[in-house]
């Protein structure tokens, strides 16, 4: 595999793959900390994770995030299921020289991480899901939505015309009117998703990794709805990852049930309810999620030197 590596702020590393397609990776916090690969939402990018550095640099965590298939600097892989998505995950890893990592999946993001956990059991010490996109096609009748929620997730998803359509319309507004695209946004949030989304340097952070994300075309984004709208195929009940959901009580974008059933459905998950929180807490308590990352890497490494200890 070939690496090509730019200079330019944040710095962006260029995985050529041997099947010639290129991925697109992102490092934040400590280059020489413990190792994290962090998926972004829909639409998104590696972009998404910039606010993040300084935080991260300080509890000695290296976040390396990478561009799904058709985002930004990476080129687009047509993908049949979750489960094939992981190749690209461990192809990431293993050119970091990866043997142990956690993995953070942020909104859409948590359904790649829940399949990259699947296929790496023995390398992931911690996968961490904020506001996940839950099971929702494999739940059916099992969880009550909203019927938001079950038009966005179930109606329009039927076909790729619907997301093709919407992501489309947002890539024209994120491109020619990007102070309309935040407006729409905003009036879509909770109140308390307002405050934060108001930040400036949240403001600029969201729309520079949709913005990057986007930038090549929408595939990605369609292929990230029709894969997590359809059943996963994937047995969370095998998944015997330790995981950690955080979920807003509020999230309009997301629906709640579908993540309190996906914590209850892994077998040695914790669920961490934010109570009045909507979709956006994260950009504001990420912390919340680096902690935990932290610990549970120090721990491991804590007990890997006491095992390796003459008695």
């Amino acid at each position: 595999m070939e690496t090509v590596v730019t200079t330019e702020p944040p710095p962006i590393r260029i995985l050529r793959l041997p099947d010639g397609r290129r991925i697109g990776c992102a490092e934040y916090g400590d280059p020489d900390g413990l190792s994290v690969l962090a998926l972004h939402g829909t639409p998104g990018s590696r972009l998404m994770f910039a606010l993040t550095h300084e935080a991260a640099r300080d509890r000695g965590i290296r976040i390396i995030a990478p561009d799904r298939p058709g985002y930004g600097q990476s080129d687009f892989r047509q993908i049949e299921t979750l489960a094939q998505s992981a190749a690209d995950l461990n192809a990431v890893a293993d050119a970091y020289g990866l043997d142990r990592f956690a993995i953070i999946g942020v909104s859409g993001g948590g359904p790649f991480a829940i399949a990259a956990a699947a296929a790496n059991p023995d390398r992931v010490p911690l996968l961490a899901l904020a506001g996940p996109v839950g099971p929702i096609a494999d739940l059916g009748r099992n969880i009550r939505i909203s019927r938001v929620h079950s038009v966005l997730f179930r109606v329009l998803t039927r076909s790729s015309l619907g997301p093709r359509a919407f992501f489309q319309a947002l890539r024209y507004l994120v491109f020619k009117a990007p102070d309309t695209a935040y407006r729409w946004l905003m009036r879509r949030v909770k109140r308390s998703d307002r405050a934060i989304l108001a930040r400036a340097d949240v403001r600029a952070s969201l729309q520079a990794a949709i913005r990057e994300g986007l930038q090549p075309g929408v595939e990605g984004a369609v292929q990230d709805v029709r894969l997590y709208c359809a059943p996963w195929g994937l047995r969370l009940a095998d998944i015997d990852v330790p995981a950690i959901v955080w979920q807003g009580s509020d999230d309009p974008i997301v629906p709640p049930a579908a993540a309190y059933a996906l914590a209850q459905a892994l077998p040695n998950c914790r669920l961490d309810v934010i109570q009045a929180a909507g979709h956006y807490w994260v950009f504001a308590q990420f912390d919340l999620i680096l902690d935990a990352v932290a610990a549970a890497l120090r721990a491991e490494e804590a007990s890997g030197q006491a095992a390796n200890e003459p008695e």
